[in-house]
């Protein structure tokens, strides 16, 4: 039952590099990220709550690279 938390950590660009799609897609990855990591705390699942960590980490990395804001 490993699907409900597979990790979405990919660094890669979804959208064209700059562009206000690709910040609001690094924003979804970090707050889902965020999200996983909380509940994983909350349920005492460490996996997924390194999974979010992950997440969270991909997403902020892809922000810094993006300068659309």
């Amino acid at each position: 039952m490993d699907n409900y938390d597979r990790p979405d950590d990919s660094k890669q660009n979804r959208h064209a590099p700059g562009s206000v799609s690709e910040e609001a897609s690094g924003t979804g990855q970090r707050i889902k990220g965020a999200v996983k990591r909380e509940v994983g705390d909350a349920v005492d699942d460490e996996r997924m709550e390194e999974k979010g960590a992950r997440e969270n980490e991909a997403g902020k990395d892809r922000q810094r690279r993006n300068d659309a804001v």
